[in-house]
């Protein structure tokens, strides 16, 4: 037991102490900080886009004053203009002495009415806009003259929008969340899955195995490097959400109700995070008890790269799954059933969890099948582990592992 704790200790502590771990912590201090000020970010540079020119023309019947137009929503000045001018008007368009150009006139037909725009480049956001200002000028001049009861023409003149409801109580930004979530369990796992093949590889090409294998048992060894880079893992998440959540709690960016950050903070809850840790836990050790057997087939970390595709092929498989088929139809049969699956349950538990379409005996039927296969891996690691640890000479294939097992 005490060769453990110092296999554990000591892997814990090589693993905070480099220069990758320090560095992806501090990005991930810096992704939760961005998100937290991406909308004052956002809100900073819409504030300071430079207000632009427009003229704006009324020929014809149409008849709009300045009053009027002054009351057009927009941060660009808007004024009007003479329609003789109107050749000069797009001349200074074309030497960028003005901006744009509105000219309001009667349609090709007695029931149409066009409203011509001369821009640089096209602007549609605004020009809807200014649609709408036109209609609603012509709308209320309409009702002027036509003594029409103002009430009864709004009444018949009210506009049906058309819009697309969640099936569940879920917003876009929660949406975005999940994916961030799962985008930082995936990359945790695949990570530190591959820092433990890389350690064990490592020290199996320098011949340390050799020594360390005469005083520590490899069953323990591999289990205290687990543990260990495990452990690492889990300080580098915690300082990403205790940093986060202090960030947000010290009020140094401000937060608006709805936005990307209220649905972090609002999901970031005592429950979320547990939930998240432990399947983040879960699915490590289901991936890691693999990523040391493949260790430990490699003889030098140049081999990995080709020794974890298959590992990495499962793990990528798995993401596309959860992508196209989960995260939109969290409800549906290949969620329930990838909440099964080892190498899916983790993500696919999550993101069911979050969009409250899983009863407590699924997670506990799952969170079971997730523990069965880690104690199955685990065995099968630790029956080959050991054979592969001291092959140094040649690298090793699975069926050479299990011979004689």
């Amino acid at each position: 037991m005490r060769s453990f704790g110092i296999i554990l200790q000591q892997t814990y502590l090589q693993a905070v102490r480099s220069k990758s771990y320090v560095w992806m912590t501090i990005l991930l201090i810096f992704i939760g900080a961005f998100i937290l000020a991406f909308p004052s970010l956002m809100e900073k540079f819409s504030d300071e886009e430079k207000a632009k020119n427009y003229v704006f023309i009324a020929k014809d019947d149409f008849q709009i004053s300045q009053q009027q137009l002054d009351t057009f929503p927009s941060n660009h000045a808007f004024r009007l203009g003479n329609p003789s001018h109107f050749e000069n008007y797009k001349e200074k368009i074309a030497n960028n002495k003005l901006d744009g150009l509105f000219v309001l006139k009667n349609g090709s037909n007695p029931s149409s009415i066009q409203l011509d725009y001369y821009m640089e480049k096209d602007d549609p956001l605004l020009v809807q806009s200014m649609k709408a200002f036109v209609q609603n000028l012509y709308f209320q001049q309409i009702i002027a003259e036509k003594n029409i009861d103002p009430d009864a023409a709004n009444m018949l003149s009210i506009q049906i929008e058309p819009t697309m409801q969640s099936l569940r109580d879920t917003d876009s930004n929660s949406f975005l969340m999940v994916y961030l979530l799962i985008g930082i369990m995936f990359l945790a796992i695949t990570t530190y899955g591959n820092n433990v093949a890389t350690a064990i590889t490592s020290e199996k090409s320098s011949r340390i195995m050799e020594v360390m294998i005469t005083k520590i048992s490899p069953v323990p060894m591999m289990f205290g490097k687990i543990l260990g880079i495990g452990l690492a893992s889990l300080t580098q998440l915690f300082i990403f959400f205790a940093s986060t959540i202090l960030l947000a709690r010290i009020e140094i960016f401000n937060i608006e109700e709805g936005s990307l950050a209220d649905t972090l903070m609002n999901m970031l809850t005592v429950s979320y995070t547990i939930y998240f840790l432990l399947f983040f836990i879960l699915g490590y050790f289901i991936y890691a008890a693999l990523f040391a057997v493949i260790g430990s087939m490699a003889s030098r970390p140049e081999e990995l790269s080709s020794s974890t595709l298959p590992i990495t092929i499962i793990l990528m498989a798995s993401l596309v799954v959860e992508m196209f088929f989960v995260i939109d139809h969290p409800e549906g049969a290949t969620a329930r059933i990838t909440s099964y699956i080892p190498f899916t349950a983790p993500i696919s538990l999550m993101v069911r969890i979050v969009n409250e379409v899983v009863s407590p005996l699924e997670i506990i039927l799952s969170i079971g099948s997730m523990l069965v296969s880690i104690a199955l891996f685990s065995l099968l690691a630790a029956k080959i582990y050991p054979k592969g640890v001291l092959k140094t000479d040649q690298r090793l294939t699975f069926g050479q592992l299990l011979k004689n097992h």
